[in-house]
C-alpha cells in the first residue's frame, strides 16, 4: 500500500505556492514501485483495452500496469515530442499551460485507462480525455497516484471513472 509518507515534497517547486510531490523514494524501492503499480491497477471488473500513459510521471507506472493486464499502451507527449498524424489538445495546469498530443491510432473503439502521477486541477486529464474522445474511445477512465483533494481535478472530471491511490 502506498501512502503519503512514500513521498518526498518539495515547497515552491517548480514555482513559488507549489508543494511538489516527488516520486522518487517509490521509484527507489522495488517494493513501493510495485505497490505503486499495483494500487493504480483496476479491478478485474472494469474493462481496460489500452493504457495511456502521460508525460513524463505517468510513463513510468503505464507500461507496467499494460503488461500486467496484458494490453497495449500509447504515450501522451508533449507536443513536438511525437510524429505522424496527432491530435492535439491545450492543458491548463497548475502552474502554468501546456500543449499534449496523441497518436490515434489504435484509440477508436478501446476502453482507455489514462495513467498519471497527480491530480491537481484536472487541466491535463481533461485535455487527455478530450483528444481520446476525439479518436473514438469507447470510455476514458483514469487513476492517479496522488490527488490533491483541495484542488478541483476530481470535479473538472465528474464524467469519469478517477481511481487516485492516495489523496492529500
Amino acid at each position: 500500500m502506498i501512502t503519503l509518507d512514500d513521498f518526498d515534497t518539495y515547497p515552491d517547486f517548480p514555482v513559488e505556492g507549489i508543494l511538489f510531490y516527488d516520486i522518487a523514494p517509490i521509484l527507489a524501492s522495488p517494493e513501493r514501485f510495485r505497490a505503486a503499480c499495483d494500487a493504480l491497477t483496476p479491478s478485474s471488473s472494469e474493462p481496460v483495452d489500452l493504457i495511456a500513459g502521460v508525460d513524463a510521471r505517468g510513463f513510468i507506472f503505464a507500461p507496467v500496469i499494460a503488461q500486467d493486464l496484458g494490453v497495449g499502451m500509447t504515450m501522451v507527449r508533449k507536443k513536438g515530442k511525437l510524429p505522424g498524424d496527432l491530435l492535439e489538445a491545450d492543458a491548463t495546469i497548475e502552474y502554468g499551460a501546456s500543449e499534449l498530443v496523441i497518436n490515434p491510432a489504435g484509440v477508436e473503439g478501446k476502453h482507455v485507462l489514462v495513467v498519471d502521477d497527480v491530480l491537481a486541477t484536472g487541466g491535463t486529464a481533461l485535455a487527455v480525455a478530450s483528444m481520446l474522445g476525439q479518436a473514438g474511445a469507447a470510455s476514458v477512465s483514469f487513476a492517479f497516484l496522488l490527488e490533491i483533494g483541495a484542488l478541483p481535478g476530481r470535479d473538472v472530471l465528474a464524467a469519469y471513472a478517477v481511481h487516485s491511490a492516495v489523496v492529500v
